[in-house]
């Protein structure tokens, strides 16, 4: 029987969870070689101030440092 909710048992939802965590790794990934999130066309017209911007982009570090730390050790031992 397939459980949606429980992310980890089904087959489709394994991949789902491993080109996430793809994602979340490559973001790390830019952080860690000073790429610049401020010159990024979206960024420029969404935000107007660069520190709303900078703090919006910290979040997102933060949320892929999260996923990574959550989702790994089940994706990876699974």
């Amino acid at each position: 029987m397939f459980n949606i909710v429980n992310g980890f048992n089904g087959a489709s939802n394994q991949w789902l969870n491993i080109a996430m965590l793809l994602a979340a790794v490559f973001r790390v990934y830019l952080e860690i070689i000073k790429f610049d999130f401020s010159q990024l066309p979206l960024t420029k017209g969404i935000f107007q101030d660069e520190a709303k911007a900078m703090k919006f982009h910290q979040n997102g570090l933060y949320l892929s440092l999260g996923y990574i730390a959550l989702s790994a050790p089940f994706t990876l031992f699974s």
